[in-house]
């Protein structure tokens, strides 16, 4: 009897444990499949990509590592800023990583006459996969030079791929810039949200 009560006992006390640990290896076994799927199925960036910021006027070209920003900003002042990047992976893993970028940035300016500065930058992105078609992603770059002025640019936001051949951006972006050549200056501030559509080949 004694050892009949003592089975009955042990069993009540084992039998739940067993029934956690096989439900906890199912979930393991489940996040695992699920973990693997989006990694499989997380969009890589395309070789090249042509994007129009709908609420600016602004293109972007980018081929693997290279783009070029053309957005012109002040149409009374004739205001143009072109931008020429190179970006270099510091670390990707999973769909996110961070980048580090160089370039050159143009800005061009029209008061008496015909005016042209270049300024170079250094910047830094960094890109988070949050689903398998969407990404937050936030990037900054620019650089005082000096006397001739400077730069900044930073911008945030959100990448959503429906399909590998199109891509709807949003976020918010702020350019800062100050230049001056000989006795005129180029200076402008455009910050707000942007909405733009990306063709992806």
């Amino acid at each position: 009897m004694k050892k009949f009560l003592l089975t009955i006992f042990l069993t009540i006390l084992i039998l739940p444990a067993n029934v956690f640990a096989q439900a906890e290896d199912d979930e393991e076994e489940f996040s695992l499949k699920e973990a693997l799927e989006s990694i499989k199925t997380t969009k890589k960036e395309p070789p090249l990509s042509i994007e129009a910021r709908l609420n600016e006027k602004e293109i972007i070209f980018r081929y693997k590592r290279f783009s070029v920003d053309y957005n012109h900003i002040d149409k009374q002042k004739n205001l143009n800023y072109i931008k020429l990047n190179v970006s270099n992976e510091i670390i990707s893993m999973l769909g996110s990583g961070v980048n580090w970028n160089y370039g050159l940035t143009g800005i061009h300016w029209n008061d008496t006459e015909n005016n042209f500065v270049p300024v170079p930058t250094l910047g830094i992105d960094l890109y988070i996969t949050i689903r398998p078609k969407v990404k937050f992603y936030t990037q900054f770059s620019g650089m005082p030079v000096g006397g001739f002025g400077r730069i900044y640019d930073a911008e945030t936001g959100f990448r959503y791929s429906p399909d590998k051949h199109f891509t709807i951006t949003t976020g918010y972006r702020h350019l800062s810039a100050k230049v001056h050549r000989s006795n005129s200056f180029g200076s402008f501030k455009n910050s707000g949200f942007f909405i733009g559509v990306r063709s992806d080949f």
